[in-house]
């Protein structure tokens, strides 16, 4: 029989809408969606006490509400309607199995388990008599109950349902809902493999392969063991990860360096590890640049997973999410004394989750330790790469160019120091694909770089305005470095389309300037996140913010 739950549910609302306000807290219609659903809930135990209700008590509600059974009718149904011992006991068993078991071997009754679900003391005390004097309904005999007495009957068992299923939402949401995170899983692959193949703008090569960064312990030299006294760790981040007791860093880096690539990388072994196993730890990741003052981290990760709050505060206090906040630097200034503040409080009420922070090595103070909570967050900075990694790094993203790229880098002490970062390797190698020669200034790489996706665009659009295009990117980079201290993400219509409205006035030339920002995100020079547009690395900005100060003075001595 297909159970009509929906008028069901309109039927009992309207049974008890003139009790159910004694608890102003109980909230009807999630109360009888749970309440149902507690009861579909498939459970079988050996004492056999709580077996059949998944179907005995909707088929019997059924009858009674759906089918508008006689009075004399509903006798036959009216015992299976008011299984309450039966229920309350499945609610202890799945809330506290312990407490179920122990009171079966004892062989105690209704009134144990009363007790031991805290439902003695409630503001609905006729309803609870009235229900606990049907405890033995089968042996009942209702014939004689006239209309009135059996309706109030019913009422009274109807409120003891959802009373105690209110009493204990939160403990059942998380039994009953075992939660399903493979979408929210899979949708970070695949995003994740989307953003890869866009980091960088290599001819000829469809996926970007990152090389093993290092990192090591940043020992402040006010600790009681000198860096030569402490063994001071060190190693790839992800077997730092793997191995710190603490389960708690900070990974320090300047611009460039592949904070973001690292952990973008983290989490997605960490997602495709899930997948297989649902016992792992779940990931989630917050680019910090694009949080707003309307925004909570919590509420983020909670949007993220697409979870009930109850799961979620369930999955928070077991510790089962491995957290990474990308950008400590790049936090809009306004906020980050109030985003430091989340990050303390979840530090502080969800210790046994795994967290990870990334920002620059001169925007980091310590402020996640608490000397009170023996709290010390230990710091990690980011190493540049050696020979090996350089040479690594080359053969998986430009092994064509190898020689010729080794041959000028190990003859160049300079070009060495600058190409020590991802990043500017990255775009080394990419302008050397393109233009077969080194640029002898980093300045000049970046710019180079940059002109190499212009020019790639107007291969495939006509109209395209390289001149143009830059001009606008340099004017923003200059405006949002100088409005936010940083790469902060800025809203689209509050802030960006303003700053570019007043370039195209002093340009004095027609720019449809929301097809300059989807160029912009095409050729992955700037990111949009839920409305909140930043330079997809800070280098980036920086560079651009450089450019439109060149301009200035090279205008300004003409």
């Amino acid at each position: 029989m297909e159970i009509n739950w929906n008028t069901i549910k309109n039927e009992i609302k309207l049974e008890t809408r003139n009790i159910l306000p004694r608890e102003p807290q109980l909230k009807i219609d999630e109360t009888l969606d749970l309440f149902f659903q507690v009861l579909q809930f498939p459970v079988e135990t050996k004492d056999g006490k709580i077996n059949g209700l998944t179907e005995r008590v909707p088929n019997a509600f059924h009858r009674i509400f759906i089918d508008k059974l006689p009075r004399v009718d509903i006798n036959t149904y009216f015992g299976d309607a008011v299984k309450i011992e039966p229920y309350l006991r499945k609610i202890l068993f799945l809330v506290n199995k312990p407490m179920y078991l122990n009171i079966h071997n004892e062989k105690d009754g209704l009134s144990a388990v009363l007790s031991a679900l805290d439902l003695k003391k409630s503001p609905f005390k006729d309803e609870y008599w009235v229900s606990y004097d049907l405890r033995n309904d089968e042996s009942h005999q209702c014939e004689n109950w006239s209309n009135s007495e059996i309706w109030e009957k019913l009422r009274s068992v109807f409120i003891m349902y959802l009373y105690a299923t209110y009493k204990h939402q939160t403990a059942l949401k998380v039994a009953i809902n075992p939660f399903d995170v493979s979408q929210y899983l899979n949708s970070e692959v695949q995003r994740i493999k989307f953003l890869q193949s866009r980091f960088v703008h290599i001819e000829g090569k469809e996926t970007f392969t990152e090389v093993d960064l290092y990192a090591r312990e940043l020992i402040e030299s006010d600790e009681e063991e000198t860096e030569e006294e402490k063994e001071v760790r060190e190693g790839t981040i992800d077997n730092l990860c793997k191995t710190i007791k603490e389960r708690k860093m900070v990974l320090l880096g300047d611009v460039g360096m592949g904070k973001s690539t690292t952990l973008l990388f983290l989490h997605l072994q960490d997602a495709q590890a899930a997948l297989l196993d649902n016992k792992k730890s779940i990931p989630v990741y917050i680019e910090l640049k694009n949080l707003t003052d309307k925004d909570s981290i919590l509420g983020k990760f909670q949007s993220k997973l697409k979870l009930d709050s109850a799961i979620f505060d369930d999955l928070l206090n077991k510790g089962r999410l491995n957290i990474f906040l990308d950008g400590l630097n790049e936090i809009e200034k306004n906020i980050k004394v109030s985003v430091f503040n989340q990050i303390n409080n979840l530090l502080e009420e969800y210790p046994n989750n795994f967290f990870l922070f990334t920002g620059r090595p001169q925007h980091y103070n310590r402020e996640f330790d608490n000397t009170l909570l023996k709290r010390k967050i230990p710091v990690f900075t980011l190493q540049k790469m050696g020979d090996k990694q350089i040479d690594d790094f080359i053969t998986k993203n430009g092994k064509n160019i190898k020689e010729y790229l080794l041959n000028e880098i190990n003859a160049n002490e300079r070009l060495k120091r600058i190409i020590q970062t991802p990043l500017m390797l990255t775009m080394l190698i990419a302008v050397v694909l393109k233009e077969g020669k080194i640029p002898n200034e980093k300045g000049k790489i970046i710019r180079a770089f940059m002109h190499s996706l212009y020019l790639r665009e107007q291969k495939q659009i006509i109209d395209f305005d390289v001149e143009l295009f830059h001009l606008l990117l340099c004017y923003l980079g200059f405006q949002t470095r100088d409005l936010t201290g940083s790469n902060s993400g800025l809203d689209r219509d509050e802030y960006i389309i303003p700053i570019l409205e007043q370039r195209k006035e002093q340009l004095g030339v027609p720019i449809n300037l929301l097809d300059f920002l989807r160029k912009a995100i095409d050729l992955n020079i700037l990111v949009n996140d839920n409305n909140q547009y930043s330079f997809s690395h800070e280098l980036f900005q920086e560079y651009y913010a450089a450019e439109f100060l060149m301009q200035l003075t090279k205008s300004g001595n003409e």
